[in-house]
């Protein structure tokens, strides 16, 4: 065997790999014998078969299959001998490879190599970033806290419909509708603020619900309407007025909502209820300054890529990819292997790795805080354990908590090292500033968030189904971070 290597230039070599045939043949050989033993031939007994036609049958194979081996081990051993850290991966060099199975007393394999040129992140040099910080505004808190106190409120079966109400109604041939008082327009309330149990409202029902979620919501299905624009009058019954009324902040609610006793008057439950909601909000401030982190990295460390050899491997790799396409595409490319690099020196300078039991108490952590928060934790540690083991199970999750938690650490590592200043902003301001949103879908995303925020704090009635599995990660080994979607 034979291996030769040519340099092209700083980043870029040429190796040849030379299999002759006695670097093969006693594996080759070893192999047949093996197969002749135990092959299945028609008119032979097992081991009996003629060696000729043991080696007629399986011999270009066998070949193929050890050169294969011997190759891809010389290429490793000699990137590992070399101390290469590849750019990519070795690209064949068809012009300069001999493979002939008819003729197979040499083989000859060649391959472009790139290596990383070394470089250096200096931190102080770069541009400042704005690290947000959203905090809960008092809105926010007065959602959340009104959502615990529904969840530990009274229901009630009052004679008349109010705005608060849950409304069950009968129309056309024994059609059941439900909705509440506040998803309806001014007109729609008109009509049933105030009716009693039985009762019948004639009305169009397109014009009576304040948008169209809320009809589709009462219809079922929006295909209970046609499309011809005509008037759907329908005469509604009133079957059934539900009533919730919250909870009274006082010492039978706190009891209930906080069996543990870490919460026992409003001053500290509205506390609880801003680190809930900010804590909510964290995902956001974080990828935000990861994305803003990656952008600063990429555009002001200076990583140089051998760009000829980049082009001719992207060609290679995606069989699909055109040169005009990747001339309009390259400085995504280019930009994408820039931050594999500088992500690989983060993870190495700053020792980065995710094991197995950081995973594992990754999952547990995520059931006790959402699902046994105001359990006593030796009380629950057997069904716990047994919901961590379930999760470990899928080989997806645990990849995409790996995946999560290496972020996290690659994240926490450039907050410590990267100029920030910190920049404190509502929901509102924040979503305004970097997104646009106009103040309706802020409002939306805040009541949603305050909802998730306060079930979450609220004791479960039963132990989670043991399908319900926290988000996905997993197996040590670096993963390429990549910016996400804020």
């Amino acid at each position: 065997m034979n291996i030769q290597n040519e340099k092209r230039s700083e980043q870029i070599q040429i190796v040849s790999i030379e299999i002759c045939k006695e670097d093969y043949a006693a594996n080759v050989e070893a192999a047949l014998k093996k197969q002749r033993r135990t092959a299945q031939v028609p008119g032979f007994r097992p081991g009996n078969a003629p060696m000729p036609m043991i080696r007629r049958m399986y011999e270009k194979s066998f070949i193929a299959d050890e050169i294969n081996r011997m190759m891809y081990d010389e290429l490793n051993k000699f990137v590992h001998d070399n101390k290469i850290e590849l750019l990519g991966e070795p690209m064949p060099v068809d012009d300069k490879t001999v493979v002939d199975f008819d003729h197979p007393e040499k083989f000859v394999f060649t391959f472009e190599v790139a290596s990383q040129k070394p470089f250096e992140i200096d931190y102080a040099q770069l541009p400042e970033i704005t690290k947000y910080e959203i905090t809960a505004s008092e809105s926010e808190i007065d959602a959340y806290v009104m959502d615990l106190r529904k969840r530990h409120g009274q229901y009630s079966s009052p004679e008349v419909i109010s705005e608060e109400d849950f409304v069950t109604v009968e129309y056309g041939e024994n059609n059941n509708g439900n909705f509440y008082g506040n998803d309806l327009n001014e007109a729609g309330k008109k009509l049933f603020i105030g009716k009693k149990l039985k009762d019948v409202v004639t009305a169009d029902v397109n014009t009576i619900f304040a948008d169209e979620s809320k009809l589709n919501a009462f219809l079922k299905a929006p295909k209970d309407l046609d499309e011809t624009g005509e008037p759907h009058n329908f005469e509604m019954t009133i079957k059934y007025i539900g009533h919730l009324e919250p909870a009274a902040l006082d010492e039978d609610f706190f009891k209930k909502a906080f069996p543990d006793g870490k919460i026992t008057n409003e001053k500290d439950l509205r506390k609880e209820a801003a680190s809930k909601i900010e804590a909510e909000y964290t995902q956001h401030s974080q990828r935000k300054f990861m994305n803003d982190a990656i952008g600063v990295l990429v555009d002001h460390v200076n990583v140089e890529l051998p760009e000829d050899f980049l082009k001719r491997y992207i060609l290679y790799a995606q069989k699909d990819m055109t040169a005009e396409k990747l001339e309009a595409e390259y400085d995504n490319y280019a930009k994408s292997f820039k931050w594999q690099l500088l992500e690989n020196k983060i993870t190495k300078d700053n020792n980065i790795q995710v094991t197995e039991e950081d995973i594992k108490a990754y999952v547990h952590q995520f059931f006790l805080t959402n699902y046994f928060a105001n359990f006593n934790a030796d009380d629950v540690k057997d069904r716990v354990e047994s919901l961590v083991a379930d999760t470990l199970k899928n080989k997806e999750t645990v990849k995409n908590i790996y995946d999560q938690l290496f972020d996290d650490q690659i994240g926490k590592a450039l907050a410590a090292k990267m100029k920030a200043s910190l920049k404190k902003v509502t929901f509102e301001e924040f979503a305004s500033e970097l997104y646009g949103i106009k103040e309706d879908g802020v409002k939306a995303e805040k009541k949603s968030r305050a909802k998730k925020a306060a079930k979450k704090d609220a004791p479960a009635e039963e132990e989670p189904a043991a399908e319900a599995k926290p988000k996905k990660k997993a197996a040590p080994k670096t993963k390429k971070t990549t910016p996400k979607a804020e």
